[in-house]
């Protein structure tokens, strides 16, 4: 039983590992590379509904005995609250910085509406608990039956590292701090949701400042 469950974690992640080498090849990797294109951020939802089925609700259905890291939330102590909302406002800051800086010149797309950018963002942040709940749920956990802490986090992020094989090389340096920091955050919560508040801060702050810059900013000077 044990072995079959790596097998369903290898075939997911091989599976979302390819959908992302095909979306690296048509250049829509993210929400920057979707704007300018036609059907783009359509295209986007299609990856994102895709990792909400493999990674949210095959694993919520398949490991019961996971459940518990989405269901169930706590307070946590001080000591842990403290560096949490640090590293919250660390990474949003940080993500407003990079998107100000990635803004460019500042080209218009006038044909997204605000309805469309809720769809996508709507289904990205349930994406992104759905990823947590994956890397820093299931696992995260599954190598902490089998080895020690220091292990479970290197092997937790190694694969989170090739998870961003085709991001870019800024992007994918930065996993490897970032995964680091939110398995030990989830380790001492024993939730995800405090690893998912921090990745939506970063995602959140970067993506709905490069929407506003781009369209709607944009046509409003």
């Amino acid at each position: 039983m044990i072995a079959n469950n790596w097998v369903l974690i290898g075939v997911v992640f091989l599976t979302y590992f390819i959908v992302s080498w095909v979306y690296k090849r048509v250049d829509v990797t993210n929400l920057e590379k979707a704007l300018p294109v036609r059907n783009g951020i359509r295209f986007l939802n299609l990856k994102h509904g895709l990792g909400i089925v493999l990674f949210g609700i095959l694993f919520y259905v398949i490991f019961p005995s996971y459940r518990y890291l989405i269901c169930e939330f706590e307070i946590a102590k001080l000591e842990i609250l403290i560096p949490f909302f640090i590293l919250t406002f660390l990474s949003a800051g940080i993500s407003n910085m990079t998107a100000k800086g990635n803004l460019g010149d500042k080209i218009g797309f006038s044909n997204h509406s605000f309805s469309e950018a809720m769809v996508y963002f709507t289904i990205r942040f349930i994406f992104l608990l759905c990823y947590e709940f994956f890397f820093r749920g299931v696992l995260f956990f599954m190598f902490l039956d089998h080895f020690s802490l220091f292990i479970a986090i290197t092997l937790s992020t190694i694969l989170y590292f090739i998870s961003h094989l085709f991001d870019s090389k800024k992007e994918l340096i930065r996993t490897i701090p970032f995964g680091v920091l939110l398995c030990i955050l989830t380790y001492y919560t024993s939730s995800i949701w405090y690893a998912f508040i921090v990745h939506l801060a970063l995602s959140a702050t970067y993506e709905i400042s490069i929407f506003y810059y781009k369209t709607i900013k944009t046509f409003k000077s």
